[in-house]
């Protein structure tokens, strides 16, 4: 990450994927841009499409688009695409490409977004053609790095393995080629400093040696799969480590970044993608692909960490041939541009100007109409960077209030309820939930990675589903509660040990029922508790025995049940029942006679426990969690945004000093608000004097 640069607030589109848009159109379309008050553009520069012979490069097309850019006074990104290789890479590497755990071996294809073909590309692992992509990268570095026009290097697009198969499925899992189990071996070696019998403890086998290790075919083996996994995601990593690196020594003067779509875990997750945290820090600034989903923007922005964010693909013209793409209001417009503003996002490319033409993508994603006229969203976006333009230099300056609320996120832990669910919607609802409600409850908070020291400022710790923990993440969790403070934690805390390779024997694990004095007494699934009403059928995802058990025997409970505070207070349960008992607790919450939630004293912090997932009950009644995240909160000294229900804020600091509040109106009629701070403030896009929001909408209020 670069200390001596100061990064500028970029607005713009991204413009080319060879070989659209047709030529015909580049000199108007990019004039227009500069016309709208764009500032900045992307081209995508293919390997199959820019070297398809080998050393023999074509950059015809993108020197006269860079050549156009800069009569048009638009600083221009390169989108680096290695994912679509040209033919003469499998001709002279056969043995590159891709295999799945079925055995199958991919043979490069075109797709909806790839319509070159060469997709996906070979494997991260071959050592020839990964020569092969580094010696492109090297040759567009040279070519470009000299351009007046050229201001950044987006280096990936969207890291993953297969975009097809992002989505976890154990029979199409990547990657299960020879150099993939090469690399795995190495990995293991490292991990488990070279012993073969420290990995047998773990892994509950008997190898004689590495070599005689198998690639995890089973995620329900666990421990072996886990490994699996985090083997990819570091292979990614240092795939995404060479790139930086060659661009840094090639065109040091150049901004290098590259673009993730966050971690939201039903979409790109750590199962089949990429660590955000990890790649973040091989970056100047940090970008991602950006949506209204909670999860992903906190995931994305906590990734970026100091570094200047970027909403490098605005997805607000999303369509395709069967839906072609909204009619686009101001008051959207503004809904769904503005909240990015409070989460940190200093520059938007829209994705894309001009609509697409080839495939079923046609006629959507485009800012302006096929024939070149401005549709209701391009004045719309012409108008969002004229009344922000006047604001940007301040803009660039503030930050959001430093969160001190963390979810804590493991990737481990997200593989692991992959290997028990079979799939991750049950994880993602526990997480995502806790996300909402925060986001909700204006409770400004941040995403916290598992591998890393608790940032200084975190004061409360919340922990979705945490069933996978390793040794050493408990004495830190131990340190952080004992030192002061707050955590808040679901069933089953620290079941699987990850440092063991076995399940606890007592709840929660890694010696923390008896570090905390609280434990688990007993422990069932909901679907075995007495039926109290119709809250959810049968599991969907068991199988095997346990399927045959259930159909013999007969369930009486459903997928949620009912929680009563001692406040009266009620909400719901989801999926796992825990009692809980232990010294000097606070009664939190029951289920009919038995105590499912608690909270106690542990050194200078405080615990909140609840027995069974918690999270997932928000989406039948949200007021248990909201209470229960409040009560925590207060415990940890943190009080909410908030000035009114419905409205949510994101005030923005200068030195310590409000400069810009962001304000989002969910209420169907208009809201007036007090944010209790001092000074005159103004709406940038509505004009209001006052803190008045129309309907439904999102305002950017700065001080006067």
């Amino acid at each position: 990450m670069r200390q001596d640069q100061t990064f500028p607030f970029i607005y713009g589109a991204q413009y080319y994927r060879a070989p659209s848009p047709d030529p015909k159109h580049w000199a108007d379309d990019l004039k227009k841009m500069r016309e709208l008050g764009f500032d900045s553009v992307k081209f995508w520069v293919q390997w199959r499409w820019s070297e398809r012979r080998e050393g023999q490069y074509f950059w015809d097309d993108l020197d006269q688009l860079m050549d156009l850019a800069a009569g048009n006074n638009l600083a221009v990104t390169l989108n680096l695409i290695l994912d679509v290789a040209p033919g003469w890479i499998f001709e002279k590497y056969p043995d590159c490409r891709m295999v799945d755990a079925s055995g199958h071996t991919l043979e490069p294809v075109a797709n909806i977004c790839r319509q070159l073909g060469g997709y996906p590309g070979p494997c991260h692992s071959h050592p020839g053609a990964l020569e092969a992509r580094k010696r492109f990268t090297e040759a567009a570095a040279e070519h470009f790095r000299n351009h007046p026009a050229l201001a950044m290097w987006d280096v990936w697009n969207e890291p993953e393995n297969n975009l097809m198969r992002r989505s976890p499925d154990m029979e199409k899992l990547l990657c299960y080629c020879p150099e993939c189990h090469r690399g795995f071996q190495k990995f293991l070696q490292n991990k488990y400093n070279r012993s073969i019998e420290r990995l047998n403890t773990v892994w509950g086998r008997c190898y004689a040696s590495f070599d005689e290790v198998e690639l995890p075919r089973d995620p329900t083996t666990v421990s072996d799969f886990i490994d699996w996994r985090m083997f990819h995601l570091e292979k990614l990593t240092a795939d995404g480590r060479w790139r930086t690196e060659i661009i840094r020594k090639l065109d040091p003067a150049h901004v290098c970044y590259l673009h993730v779509v966050a971690n939201s875990i039903d979409c790109f997750n750590a199962v089949s993608c990429v660590d955000d945290f990890a790649l973040a820090d091989l970056c100047d600034v940090f970008a991602s692909t950006i949506t209204s989903d909670t999860l992903l923007a906190a995931q994305a922005v906590s990734a970026a960490g100091n570094r200047v964010f970027y909403n490098a693909e605005w997805h607000i013209n999303y369509g395709s041939t069967a839906m072609h793409q909204r009619i686009i209001d101001r008051d959207t417009f503004l809904r769904e541009g503005i909240p990015q503003l409070g989460w940190g996002v200093r520059g938007f490319l829209f994705w894309q100007f001009r609509p697409e033409t080839l495939g079923i993508e046609s006629p959507a994603w485009g800012l302006i109409h096929p024939d070149g006229s401005s549709r209701p969203v391009t004045l719309h976006a012409a108008e969002f960077i004229e009344k922000l333009r006047p604001h940007l230099p301040g803009l660039m300056r503030a930050r959001r209030r430093t969160p001190q609320i963390g979810i804590w996120r493991s990737n481990a832990n997200e593989v692991f309820h992959f290997c028990m669910d079979g799939n991750l919607k049950r994880f993602r609802e526990s997480v995502s939930a806790y996300a909402d409600c925060l986001y909700e409850e204006n409770l400004p908070f941040r995403i916290i990675d598992s591998k890393r020291d608790f940032p200084e400022e975190i004061a409360m710790i919340v922990m979705p589903s945490p069933y996978f923990l390793a040794e050493e993440e408990a004495d830190r969790l131990d340190a952080f509660l004992r030192s002061g403070g707050i955590l808040v934690t679901e069933g089953h805390l620290a079941g699987y040990n990850a440092t063991t390779g076995r399940h606890s024997e007592i709840l929660p694990g890694c010696g923390l029922a008896e570090r905390w004095g609280a434990r688990e007494v007993e422990s069932t699934s909901s679907y075995h508790l007495p039926r109290t009403g119709e809250y959810g059928g049968l599991a969907a995802e068991v199988s095997g025995d346990v399927a045959k058990a259930m159909k013999t025997d007969g369930v009486s409970g459903g997928e949620y049940f009912p929680i009563s505070a001692p406040d009266g207070t009620a909400g719901f349960g989801s999926l796992q029942f825990a009692e809980l008992a232990g010294e000097d607790c606070v009664i939190e919450g029951r289920f009919r006679d038995k105590v499912c939630m608690i909270s106690k004293t542990v050194g200078n912090g405080r615990w909140f426990h609840a027995g069974t997932l918690l999270g997932r009950g928000f989406r039948l009644e949200r007021s248990l969690l909201a209470s229960w995240l409040f009560k925590a909160a207060a415990a940890a000294g943190i009080q909410p945004e908030a000035v009114a229900p419905g409205i949510h804020v994101d005030i923005l600091t200068e030195d310590g000093e409000p400069c810009f509040i962001v304000a989002v109106n969910s209420h169907d009629k208009e809201a007036v608000f007090d944010p209790g701070l001092p000074g005159k403030w103004r709406g940038v896009f509505h004009g209001a004097d006052e803190f008045r929001l129309p309907r439904e909408s999102a305002e950017l209020f700065v001080r006067i």
